[in-house]
């Protein structure tokens, strides 16, 4: 009812007045390694793959040696596992030769590890063996790619801007935020 009243009272009403924009910026940190929920999430987030189907996937994946072990709660990549050999090994990918590229130029690898940690496995990572993928498992060993990548980048800077606006008495929001530096 109330949204109704505000919305009769306004209606005719073409202009309005801004009454304050503010603007902030921030630093966006890389993601952090996959663990096997975030895994699936991310999965059925930009492609709907379920999180069955995403763990099907990931266990084929593994089976055939193209990433470590999936069932893993952590988010921690070792400097155990060879970062840099690994990004070599990917960088033998048409997809990744810009990312591993840029990666490889740098003087130190520090990945942004997550909170989570799991003392039998890390987070799942690409072991840089070139799979045979068949269907939607190169959705799943992309994105398994693409995120252990990421999370040896600079963080991005974003930047947002939150607008008021009266009009007739009534304010309203309006806010947007755009990377300025992709990381």
């Amino acid at each position: 009812e109330k949204a109704s009243t505000v919305l009769d009272k306004i209606k005719p009403e073409k202009k309005g007045k801004v009454k304050n924009v503010t603007r902030t910026e921030f630093r966006q940190s890389p993601p952090t390694p996959f663990d096997l929920t975030t895994l699936q999430t991310e999965a059925y987030r930009t492609h709907g793959i379920s999180p069955s189907h995403t763990m099907e996937m990931a266990q084929s994946l593994y089976l055939d040696g193209a990433i470590s072990y999936p069932r893993t709660s952590s988010q921690q990549l070792p400097p155990a596992i060879g970062y840099e050999k690994i990004i070599q090994d990917i960088s033998k990918q048409e997809n990744y030769v810009t990312e591993c590229g840029m990666l490889l130029k740098r003087s130190k690898l520090l990945p942004n590890n997550g909170e989570k940690t799991d003392p039998a496995h890390p987070a799942i990572y690409p072991t840089g063996t070139i799979p045979t993928l068949k269907g939607r498992e190169q959705m799943v060993y992309d994105l398994i790619v693409r995120r252990f990548l990421a999370t040896f980048g600079d963080p991005a800077v974003r930047a947002t801007v939150k607008i008021e606006i009266d009009v007739k008495g009534e304010t309203f929001s309006a806010k947007g935020t755009t990377t300025k530096e992709k990381g």
